[in-house]
């Protein structure tokens, strides 16, 4: 008979957690298609986004981003040449330490470039995260799935 109770006491627990998570998750996912949102109106006034590689690229593209989109190699190669008209960028570098060090790098090259730099939304998105997300090539699974678009 006690041992019947604390089971059930010990499955409602679990039930609480599940639940209390997938709230948590599904909060941030409605984060996740703001935060694209936001990204797009900044494309709109004529910002771009840089990010670490190409699967960082393809995954905000799932997401929906429509604007000028770079990755570190591209600007590496081409300098401000590879955000098109846009004298303004979000970098969007991975939540990890790596991933600081990749953006303070390159905030100063892009500042030496005569572009205008942003940490802003990096650290809105690592803010919002609370550290269960750290790379941006993952930031799809977080995300409502009736929002990705299909990127071939």
């Amino acid at each position: 008979m006690i041992r019947a109770r604390q089971r059930r006491a010990t499955i409602k627990l679990r039930e609480k957690l599940i639940d209390k998570n997938a709230r948590r998750l599904q909060a941030f996912g409605s984060f996740v298609r703001d935060f694209v949102r936001d990204l797009n109106h900044l494309s709109e006034d004529g910002w771009a986004v840089m990010v670490e590689g190409k699967r960082d690229f393809r995954a905000l593209r799932e997401l929906g981003y429509l604007g000028a989109l770079a990755t570190i190699a591209d600007f590496t190669r081409h300098g401000r040449d590879a955000f098109g008209e846009s004298a303004k960028v979000v970098v969007l570098t991975d939540l990890d330490r790596e991933g600081g060090v990749l953006a303070a790098r390159h905030v100063k090259k892009l500042l030496h470039e005569g572009v205008r730099p942003s940490l802003a939304e990096r650290r809105r998105l690592k803010f919002a995260s609370r550290g269960v997300f750290l790379h941006i090539e993952n930031l799809s699974r977080f995300s409502e799935t009736e929002t990705r678009i299909r990127v071939p």
